[in-house]
């Protein structure tokens, strides 16, 4: 079977985890535990995916290879395979300020369109199938025309952008520029794959759009529990979902902006399964360095039943944060390329509900999941 060529936009955990875990079950050293689909997905297995690049702002990272940048993450076991794959200088758009380390991207001293230029032309010369962002949370910003895009890239204007906007703008780019279509994947919540104006590009480019924003834990979970009590027709009175993490997502959710993006995608779900508004808080809500990426949840909802009762809900826990989005990401990589060897483009409802959070009206993940096995089946 053809291999899968993966870049990632955000060579941070997500990333590096996703890298050592596909490297590990190569050796054999792990099963695909995590990997929804394992290897049902006939098309591709597991090992056809193959990570060859990534690009950052970290400046130390940028420039070197994941050996070198994958001893920041000493719980992480170097591989071999590691030494071939080079992180390039990605784009900032002021997306590290007041983040812990130094930050630099390309338009530190470049225009936004030589940026775009760079990399669109990196991804055609590295032949990548499928490009990822998963890059820390950023405000939501949304345009309303690709000319209006264009526009601001041509202009420079580098406060009209984020970085996950720029980037699948030069997925598609490259997917158009070499006539062949490319999977991009955007695992934050910003707007994009919830955008007009990238779906027309996935669309004009033969590409496939997957997002906003990864579902791998506390979503998840919402979601199913929300469609189970709607199916039993218990009034859900409110719904309160906190978590507190220590990896670096969380240091930048510290900022009320970014955090906003992470509510609309966390909120979304309950009201668009029950058919109703309920007063509702579902948001990260600190960072606890020691915490690390194993993040605590906290989720409580009270509800009427029969003859005015009330129950109430309580849920505790501690999930492993990108561990489990990787695990999500496996599956993603292999079903947008086999939406792409079928002709489909744009965007994919079955794959972007079931793996997503922010996609459309939402459903339970136990329906969104039964869709996507309707559809891989007829593929």
């Amino acid at each position: 079977m053809a291999g899968l060529k993966i870049g990632f936009f955000g060579f941070g955990y997500v990333a590096s985890t996703f890298a050592c875990g596909l490297e590990r079950i190569k050796a054999g050293e792990i099963d695909l535990t995590g990997i929804p689909l394992e290897n049902k997905i006939p098309q591709h297995k597991v090992e056809d995916i193959e990570v060859v690049c990534g690009f950052d702002v970290d400046k130390r990272k940028t420039g070197k290879t994941l050996s070198s940048a994958i001893q920041m993450y000493p719980e992480l076991k170097d591989m071999k395979a590691f030494e071939k794959i080079k992180i390039f200088k990605g784009i900032n758009l002021n997306s590290t300020e007041g983040m812990p380390f130094e930050g630099e991207g390309l338009d530190h001293d470049k225009s936004l369109e030589e940026c775009a230029k760079e990399i669109t032309e990196k991804i055609i010369e590295l032949n990548l199938d499928c490009t990822i962002t998963i890059t820390a949370t950023e405000p939501i910003v949304d345009v309303d025309s690709v000319d209006e895009l264009e526009k601001i890239i041509k202009d420079n204007q580098k406060d009209k952008i984020t970085a996950s906007m720029f980037y699948a703008y030069c997925a598609f780019s490259a997917a158009r520029k070499r006539d062949r279509g490319i999977v991009h994947i955007n695992g934050i919540p910003s707007k994009v794959a919830n955008s007009p104006v990238f779906v027309e590009l996935a669309e004009a480019s033969s590409s496939v759009l997957i997002g906003d924003d990864i579902s791998s834990g506390q979503s998840r979970m919402l979601s199913d529990l929300m469609e189970h009590y709607k199916e039993i027709n218990r009034k859900i009175l409110s719904a309160v979902g906190a978590n507190w993490g220590g990896n670096m997502d969380f240091y930048r959710l510290q900022d009320e902006k970014r955090n906003e993006s992470k509510k609309v995608t966390k909120t979304g779900c309950a009201q668009d399964i029950l058919g109703y508004d309920l007063p509702s808080d579902i948001k990260p809500h600190g960072y606890l360095a020691p915490l690390g990426d194993k993040k605590a949840v906290f989720m409580h909802f009270p509800m009427k039943l029969f003859n005015g009762a009330e129950d109430e809900i309580f849920i505790c826990g501690r999930i492993n944060d990108s561990p489990a989005a990787a695990g999500m990401l496996v599956d993603m990589v292999r079903l947008g390329a086999v939406a792409v060897s079928q002709g489909e483009k744009g965007v994919i409802a079955p794959i972007n509900s079931f793996y997503c959070k922010w996609f459309g009206k939402q459903h339970s993940k136990i329906l969104a999941y039964q869709e996507l096995m309707g559809w891989l089946g007829k593929k």
